[in-house]
């Protein structure tokens, strides 16, 4: 694959890793200007600041890839385990970022838990699926 192409494809990782960075940090402020303590509120908080930094590792990651890529001139082998690890900590952040959407309805009443919880759930099955099914497509080209 040519250098132009792997650019723009870990730009649009690290463009989509910093959007939801920043809606899940933006979740936590909201969250930490809501005075109700609790477990749930609590659990929600960790679970949207890990997901944050998850996806700020990735951002990272993938910019810095970028730039070492872009300055060499050529994908370099050494750091194409970082983007496939990056990578998977973003679906891993993306997966904790649902599960807090799911989970923050549960702090507004029962009916909007489950609505929030159910929406959640398959958005979650819809990303993994397609995920698995990319990955396929890999594994058969091979």
């Amino acid at each position: 694959m040519g250098v132009e192409n792997v650019l723009q494809e870990y730009n649009q990782v690290a463009t989509l890793a910093g959007i939801l960075a920043g809606f899940a940090f933006s979740a936590v402020i909201q969250l930490l200007s809501v005075d109700r303590p609790g477990r749930l509120m609590t659990i929600v908080l960790i679970i949207f600041s890990t997901s944050s930094l998850m996806f700020l590792f990735t951002l990272f990651a993938f910019v810095l890839n970028a730039s070492a890529i872009a300055e060499i001139g050529k994908e370099v082998e050494e750091l194409a385990g970082w983007s496939a690890f990056a990578f998977v900590i973003a679906l891993l952040g993306l997966n904790l970022f649902l599960l807090g959407v799911g989970l923050t309805g549960w702090l507004r009443s029962r009916v909007t838990g489950i609505i929030t919880t159910i929406a959640a759930l398959i958005t979650f099955c819809l990303v993994n699926w397609l995920f698995i099914a990319i990955i396929g497509v890999f594994i058969n080209q091979t």
